[in-house]
């Protein structure tokens, strides 16, 4: 991949105003995040908004120990910023600020989902998985540390990033959003408070469609489960959708294209295969061909911005 130089790296909490729970004082909706900025760097930064259960480690290496999505992008010239959104990663679960969060997910409901996909066989694009790394033996282990509980309901989730825009974008300064999975809804939340910092949304995978019906609530409000907590139009800046050959979220990914297609024409929706880049699954940041799908991100980008 190459060198870069980093003239700064670290990373800070974001929190909110004190929250009094039956006479305690605890810390308010909180959120951590890292940054890494190159020496010789863009205006504009990006900011990686994880999915699920899961957490911004997900973009610094790949299960298999090779350079994760973060590195291209500062190689690139990009600052970088990497949320671990309220409640997950190095930011602490606090049911009493954040309300009640899912079970920690298992081996017998992720691995199909995410790494065995084409011998489990669940849906019927799953046959065309190819990309997961299979060797060195212990990636699974590693794929699974990483996940962990998640919001019971889709807007919670949605208010908890709503919370800690101000201070993100704070810190961010103008930046593109790359969000995955169900990150994608706190993306457009999050463009809706940022207005004119988010210069453009990368969404890969973003769960949802408009009344789409799913286990953690319905999505009321096109792409989210509510009404925006900010003023700005969430799909008004240049946006991108990623969607891999081998994924269940194919269908649903589609109609949110038709969704976006409508509110914003210069929208662009990368099915992978399409590109060349076939085999990929949901976790498309962690899989052989990663770097591959980081290329085309940035070649977006640079033509956007």
């Amino acid at each position: 991949m190459g060198t870069y130089e980093i003239a700064d790296f670290g990373g800070c909490f974001l929190t909110t105003p004190r929250h009094n729970s039956e006479g305690c004082t605890l810390p308010g909706t909180s959120a951590y995040v890292e940054w890494f900025l190159p020496s010789r760097r863009k205006d504009v930064s990006v900011t990686f908004v994880h999915g699920g259960g899961g957490q911004g480690s997900e973009f610094l290496r790949t299960p298999d120990n090779r350079p994760g999505w973060v590195h291209a992008f500062l190689k690139a010239g990009y600052p970088v910023y990497v949320l671990d959104r309220p409640g997950h990663g190095r930011s602490n679960w606090d049911s009493a600020v954040l309300g009640p969060a899912t079970p920690a997910p298992d081996y017998e409901t992720l691995i199909p989902r995410f790494v065995d996909v084409a011998r489990c066989h669940l849906w019927p694009e799953a046959v065309l998985h190819s990309q997961w790394p299979a060797t060195p033996a212990g990636n699974d282990d590693r794929f699974m540390a990483s996940q962990g509980p998640m919001a019971t309901r889709l807007v919670s989730s949605q208010r908890h990033v709503e919370d800690i825009a101000p201070a993100l974008f704070e810190l961010t300064g103008d930046t593109v959003l790359l969000t995955h999975s169900a990150g994608g809804p706190c993306g457009w939340a999050l463009s809706a408070c940022g207005g004119p910092r988010v210069r453009g949304i990368i969404a890969v995978e973003p769960l949802g469609a408009p009344g789409m019906e799913h286990s953690l609530g319905r999505f009321e409000n096109g792409l989210c489960a509510a009404d925006f907590g900010g003023a700005y139009d969430p799909y008004g800046p240049p946006i991108a959708m990623l969607t891999g050959e081998a994924t269940w979220m194919r269908a649903t990914n589609f109609s949110a294209a038709e969704f976006l297609r409508k509110r914003n024409p210069s929208f662009t929706h990368f099915d992978l295969p399409a590109h060349g880049i076939r085999g990929n699954g949901h976790m498309m940041m962690s899989e052989l061909n990663s770097d591959l799908i980081a290329q085309l991100m940035l070649d977006w980008l640079e033509t956007t911005l």
